[in-house]
């Protein structure tokens, strides 16, 4: 983010007395809901040591889950909230951030399996999406009327990222609390030219989800945070997770940081909200109740029908380090060996929800540091991926 330190202590001052949405920690996190045996598990000491390591980095609260061919490894380190002294625990709550993507992409295979209700089948993924939106809307934005239903999901748009935006990092600053409609939103990037031709490439952007979000409403007339609850939330009893703002967070909701002023001191960003709530974000949860979307989506692999998965996994354009299916990354390849699953990456938040097949390992991790933006933390976060990834594998 470009925006100067003078201007950020004005615009933070100006806006404190305003209503937070998050509010501050008060209670630790859900009790481990199954007996625990990671004290067994043959890398206990090892991962309570990779733990211990980080947090002694610097970053201020990690909970870890570990499922292998030897059991399932849960622990954490570190402060929920800081000022409070609130623990971080297995299973404190904290923000998923970008994970709500596969949580948007498994709906949309859910509502074509059950098309005869919602309409959408999965012919539609090849629909134009200004097909279903209006044309005011559309003939603002790059590439709004060539890309489909399915070029969103895989990020083969060409349509610019809002979060690329310094006008909407500003617009989140004066206005942090704000509860952001996805047409505010999408005038961030109005009249922007297209990054590439649709198709042609791939590259990342929040935009394109939001964009699927409007496209399910039109669908249905339901607002897309209730068909999440139809289809995902309630059937699998993700009783710890929440859709941020459409639904108030518990007392146990851990406290976002991150090093604001770039000069090594960690401040409270939690209510710096930056418009996630529109498909792009806003899901809070913990590791049990990603456990328990992860096994059924892709371990079990029962949640959707083998026709959705055949789709979801029809993996397109690399950007970066990630290969992009319909809703889900490809990441960590090394080899024959890489994992299925979302990174999600906020300004006070950070997680990972991944299996990865060949070994048969899922690793799901919170930290309530953002890694979105670039500080020093953001290179200790990197390392820690690495051993994490090189503990668990190996």
């Amino acid at each position: 983010m470009r925006i100067s330190f003078i201007v950020l202590i004005i615009v933070i001052a100006f806006s404190s007395c305003r209503k937070a949405q998050i509010l501050m920690t008060t209670t630790v996190g859900q009790d481990i809901p199954w007996i625990d045996s990671s004290i067994i598990h043959p890398k206990n000491a090892a991962f309570i040591s990779l733990l211990d390591k980080y947090k002694r980095k610097g970053l201020p609260g990690i909970s870890l889950l570990i499922n292998d061919s030897k059991g399932t490894w849960v622990g954490a380190v570190g402060k929920a909230d800081i000022s409070n002294n609130i623990d971080f625990v297995p299973g404190t709550i904290s923000k998923a951030a970008s994970i709500t993507k596969l949580f948007i992409g498994t709906l949309v295979f859910k509502m074509m399996e059950d098309s005869v209700n919602t309409g959408i089948g999965y012919k539609d993924l090849n629909k134009k999406i200004n097909d279903w939106l209006p044309s005011s809307t559309m003939d603002k934005i790059a590439n709004g009327k060539t890309v489909t239903l399915g070029q969103c999901m895989k990020h083969e748009t060409g349509i610019p990222d809002l979060i690329e935006e310094d006008r909407f990092y500003l617009a989140v600053l004066n206005n942090p609390n704000k509860k952001w409609s996805q047409d505010e939103l999408l005038e961030f990037i109005y009249n922007k030219p297209a990054l590439f031709s649709a198709g042609d490439t791939a590259v990342y952007s929040n935009t394109n989800t939001i964009l699927i979000t409007m496209i399910l409403e039109k669908q249905t007339g339901k607002k897309h945070a209730d068909l999440l609850k139809q289809y995902i939330i309630n059937p699998l009893g993700l009783s710890n997770t929440y859709y941020q703002p459409h639904d108030k967070l518990p007392p146990s909701v851990a406290q976002g940081y991150f090093d604001l002023y770039n000069i090594q001191t960690i401040v409270n960003v939690s209510n710096l909200l930056t418009g996630s709530v529109n498909g792009y974000g806003g899901i809070f949860s913990n590791l049990f109740d990603l456990f328990k979307f992860e096994n059924a989506l892709l371990v079990q692999r029962s949640f959707l029908k083998p026709s959705s998965m055949t789709i979801m996994e029809t993996y397109g354009k690399q950007d970066d380090t990630n290969f992009y299916g319909y809703g889900i990354q490809k990441s960590y390849i090394n080899g024959a060996d890489f994992g299925i699953g979302h990174k999600g990456r906020d300004l006070g938040y950070t997680a990972n929800m991944f299996y990865f097949p060949t070994k048969g390992v899922t690793h799901i991790f919170f930290i309530n540091y953002g890694t979105d933006a670039d500080s020093e933390l953001k290179q200790t976060f990197r390392e820690f991926v690495d051993e994490l990834i090189e503990l668990s594998l190996n």
